[in-house]
């Protein structure tokens, strides 16, 4: 029971104005002190030893008191220390008697009944080696770092997978088409990274289809990643990029696997592969060898989905026709013979330096044969029907060659790639219609292009981003077809006709980063400098074509960014002067068209929340007709086709192009979804058609003033998949 003291002081008259002051502190403290009377209960201290049954000290025990009848709630615990000691103190326990526990990971679990009063309790215990259940951790299956989305692999394989490719196939939210290109979210990836190094230069068909999966630990896929490090925060990228991760495993060891197939199916069949990879951290290589007759195509490894990959300047014209393929999976209808190889090095120069070279060559005999029927409706009501029997035979060497050297840190970029390409075709074919008519061709393409790209970032975030290609293409090539079906405008009764297409040409333009800056918003100039030489030079006994058509484009633009929150739009407005002259040497005739254009490209993207996203584009462009639909003499573009253009005027074309598009994905439930919605308005003065006569066919075009409308909407990356 507690209870308080009161204290009266009496004092004397002499000194009361001081002693009443002492009077007043002494009250006040002592209405608050507590004091213990009778019937107060004192604290119960049990200490000891505890020990095991060999006498080594029990460290780090524990030691925790309970009532008999209720062992289930503890009054009080401590801990041994490292000389097996404890203490305990109990406060209020109103029993007589009391339960003593110790447990421990090494020893049996001990209880003993002890009186509720200090005393001195020495414990001997028993050892015991205790077993524990295996514990497995598992990463999730996809989870989110940042901007950057990582898939383990290991949750989407299956058992026969044998390229990191048939993996990807699996995720969500991405996509990889008939020809392996890979896109996120219905948009095709920027960059393919190996460890954050671009090894193969957009040819990232021969990394997925040859890279063993149980080497990849994640796939990461970076959202809007932009590769130049200068241009960070300045130009924001839309695409994603993709980014193998190894696993630790396969990093500094030499890989080589070899497969050899034999077989035999009314003839000898045959699949040999050899593939090397060697990944440290500051140099990656990847070799491979493959050749079959079984009908697997090797060309598609070989295509490049690099924004600077090949783009060609000049297209064959003439050409042998082959037997048509089936709407079937092409290995069931290609009789092939090919073989293909490829080496790919990368290295770190420095920090921020990277060395590369690709090199590949591909051989391939193609083999078919069909009978087919084609029906093509004509206005009239009518239709023409062409029946042929095809037996074709090609032969397609391709080699390939790219060096890039590229200086890449967050004030400077700098990247210089040379690339080379030589292409030989040659094919017969045999065609069976009312008569026998006998094909040969051939094509050679020499293709050479160097693009340097340069960014120098000062302190403002000031600076310049330059960029310049050279491109040089030259293509010759023929057709030989030993029944003339046209006598009535070529004499005899064979037909030979020769091409020769090629392109020199520069393309050239200057950024200012940042020169405006106005709170959110960034605006910066652009220039632009391009120039194309193309020439078209074909004889067909009296109808020959020499055309050179030069074009000049020059122009400034601007282009202003803005970001507000989880809004982001970029404008680019380009104002640009053109220059196109034809000249037609057979007839000593030149041609000018001098235009003044304004293309404007608008981009708009919000976030609506983190897992939903809104983007509008829209645009405005002008093009006009490649020397290719110029030429106004017969060319024989195959043994039953002639062409010629009685429109070869150079117009001008307008296309306006608007798209919104909605994204959403939820990482946790592995849902990606997507809409899209365009549309598109087409002007293009003039249009291309044929006339038919039997089984031949005649290419024309004609002037018009109508324009076409169009209406589109698809849906991407629909979720969840399961592995």
């Amino acid at each position: 029971m507690r209870f308080y003291f009161f204290f009266y002081l009496c004092t004397r008259p002499h000194k009361q104005n001081i002693m009443r002051t002492y009077l007043a502190i002494i009250v006040m403290f002592a209405l608050f002190i507590p004091v213990e009377a009778n019937g107060q209960i004192l604290a119960t201290l049990i200490d000891g030893v505890v020990k095991t049954e060999s006498g080594d000290f029990v460290q780090h025990a524990s030691v925790y008191v309970t009532r008999l009848r209720q062992q289930n709630r503890i009054l009080a615990s401590t801990q041994c220390n490292s000389r097996g000691e404890y203490t305990i103190r109990l406060q209020g326990v109103q029993e007589d008697s009391v339960v003593l526990h110790v447990t421990g990971i090494s020893i049996e679990a001990y209880s003993i009944k002890c009186k509720n009063a200090s005393q001195h309790v020495d414990i001997i215990v028993s050892e015991r080696v205790q077993q524990l259940k295996d514990i497995v951790i598992k990463a999730p299956k996809i989870y989110l770092q940042g901007d950057t989305i990582n898939y383990r692999v290991s949750a989407f394989q299956q058992q026969n997978d044998l390229s990191i490719g048939q993996v990807l196939k699996r995720l969500p939210g991405i996509t990889v088409s008939d020809i392996g290109q890979i896109s996120y979210k219905g948009i095709p990836i920027k960059k393919f990274y190996i460890e954050g190094l671009d090894l193969m230069k957009g040819k990232y068909g021969i990394a997925t289809n040859n890279i063993d999966p149980n080497s990849i630990s994640t796939v990461q896929v970076l959202e809007n990643h932009q590769d130049i490090k200068a241009l960070e925060d300045l130009k924001p990228e839309e695409r994603a990029s993709i980014n193998l991760k190894l696993k630790n495993g396969v990093k500094g060891i030499f890989n080589l696997i070899a497969t050899l197939g034999l077989g035999y199916d009314h003839k000898s069949l045959w699949d040999n592969e050899l593939i090397a990879t060697y990944f440290k951290r500051n140099s990656q290589l990847l070799a491979t060898y493959k050749g079959n007759n079984t009908g697997n195509d090797l060309e598609n490894e070989l295509r490049s989905f690099d924004d600077d990959g090949i783009r060609y300047k000049t297209s064959t014209l003439s050409e042998i026709e082959t037997a048509s393929t089936p709407n079937i999976g092409k290995r069931h209808y290609y009789f092939n013979n090919s073989n293909a190889g490829t080496v790919n090095y990368v290295s770190r120069s420095g920090s921020e330096g990277e060395l590369g070279f690709n090199f590949s060559l591909l051989n391939n005999r193609d083999e078919r044969s069909t009978d087919f029927k084609s029906v093509t409706y004509l206005p009239d009501g009518t239709s023409n029907i062409v029946r042929q029997e095809t037996n074709s035979l090609t032969h397609h060497t391709v080699g390939y060659g790219t060096f890039t050297y590229m200086l890449n840190s967050k004030r400077r970029y700098l990247k210089d790639q040379i690339k080379t390409e030589f292409i030989y075709q040659d094919g017969s074919s045999s065609t069976q219609i009312d008569e026998y008519i006998s094909q040969k061709s051939n094509m050679k393409n020499l293709y050479l292009n160097n693009a340097l790209h340069f960014t120098n970032r000062t302190a403002g975030n000031h600076g310049v981003d330059i960029y310049s290609k050279i491109n040089f293409e030259r293509r010759p090539h023929n057709l030989f077809a030993s029944t003339n079906l046209f006598p009535e405008v070529v004499n005899g009764g064979n037909i030979f006709q020769e091409v020769v297409r090629s392109n020199l040409s520069t393309e050239n333009r200057i950024d200012l980063l940042s020169a405006i800056v106005l709170g959110k918003l960034s605006i910066h100039p652009t220039a632009h400098f391009n120039f194309s030489n193309d020439r078209l030079t074909s004889a067909l006994q009296i109808y020959n074509n020499d055309l050179a058509l030069n074009i000049m484009d020059a122009g400034v633009g601007i282009t202003a960014n803005y970001k507000l929150n989880r809004t982001y739009c970029e404008l680019l407005i380009t104002s640009a002067y053109r220059l196109y002259d034809l000249k037609n040497n057979q007839v000593d005739l030149t041609t000018d068209k001098h235009r003044f254009v304004v293309e404007p490209h608008l981009s708009i993207r919000y976030a609506i929340k983190s897992n939903h996203e809104l983007r509008l584009k829209s645009s405005l462009a002008y093009s006009s007709p490649a020397i290719e639909n110029l030429y106004d003499n017969y060319i024989l573009t195959g043994y039953r086709q002639l062409s010629i253009y009685q429109s070869h005027d150079l117009y001008q074309a307008n296309v306006f192009a608007t798209s919104l598009s909605y994204d959403y994905r939820n990482i946790l439930s592995m849902w990606f979804a997507g809409l899209d919605m365009g549309f598109t308005y087409y002007s293009p003065n003039v249009l291309y058609g044929a006339s038919y006569q039997d089984e031949k066919e005649l290419i024309i075009s004609r002037p018009t003033n109508e324009a076409a409308d169009s209406y589109t909407v698809s849906k991407v990356g629909i979720g969840p998949r399961q592995n």
